[in-house]
């Protein structure tokens, strides 16, 4: 039918929708095993505008597979962006947690602070994009 979307198997939903969300949290995992010596910073506060991306696009990731693979309320913020939003959250409190106990990296609540703070605003911009399609 003329506008409507194809139907998809489980597997190429999980290939299409979770895939990236899993391969993504690795993603940051694997960043966050390394021990980080730096000599010269490139800008005040780099590494918070780091997460404040980081976590975007993780945030990003997650809203995009829950409003296409779950019957979640997905209108505005819906349950899809509020799960989004407190996984990210949740996975980078874990992430700072994790980075306590790796030499030569420091966890730091503020970290968290730009994680949620990234996360937040790719929800909100997703929430808005579902606000103008809509109409």
């Amino acid at each position: 039918m003329i506008g409507t979307q194809p139907q998809f198997s489980a597997r190429q939903m999980f290939i299409r929708y979770w895939l990236p969300v899993i391969v993504y949290a690795g993603f940051i995992f694997y960043l966050s095993s390394f021990p980080i010596r730096i000599r010269h910073i490139p800008f005040p506060y780099y590494d918070k505008v780091f997460h404040f991306f980081e976590y975007g696009i993780y945030a990003g990731l997650w809203y995009r597979a829950l409003r296409m693979t779950t019957r979640l309320p997905s209108y505005g913020w819906g349950w899809t962006g509020i799960a989004a939003f407190l996984i990210c959250i949740i996975f980078g409190v874990g992430d700072e947690f994790y980075q306590a106990f790796m030499p030569y990296r420091v966890s730091d609540i503020y970290d968290v602070a730009a994680d949620a703070s990234g996360a937040f605003t790719a929800v909100s911009l997703a929430s808005v994009k579902g606000y103008i399609t809509r109409s």
